[in-house]
């Protein structure tokens, strides 16, 4: 259900010319993204001192992205708005950027975290104790 709310929320506020730009934004959007990710849960598990399997994988399972992205998508384009037609258009294309990659990363993001937590051997684990 949050889905629905929120793609019918996006789809109210996406402009179909700005879907030519969305693919650069986009792609830039999401390799920064699994970078920040990816090298923030790197950093937390060497400060932590996890194991190195645990390190070389954790990143994988927290690239789902849905509820925060969405909601601070959301405050952007309140935040644009007085800033007339620009500030309009900054937040449509804000929002068609987290909207289109929300799906990338909602259909990636259980396959990623399924694979980072077998290849932590961390699935089965609670019953071979």
């Amino acid at each position: 259900s949050f889905y629905i709310i929120f793609f019918v929320l996006a789809g109210a506020h996406l402009k179909l010319g700005l879907l030519t730009k969305l693919g650069l934004i986009g792609i830039i959007y999401m390799v920064c993204r699994t970078v920040g990710l990816m090298g923030g849960a790197w950093l937390g598990a060497i400060l932590g001192k996890e194991p190195p399997v645990i390190r070389k994988y954790l990143g994988l399972g927290i690239l789902s992205q849905a509820g925060v992205a969405v909601g601070l998508a959301y405050l952007v384009i309140r935040e644009l708005a007085p800033f007339g037609e620009q500030g309009q258009n900054m937040g449509s294309l804000i929002i068609s950027v987290v909207a289109a990659t929300t799906v990338v990363f909602e259909i990636i993001g259980p396959i990623t975290t399924k694979f980072a937590i077998s290849k932590a051997g961390e699935i089965g684990k609670l019953h071979r104790k």
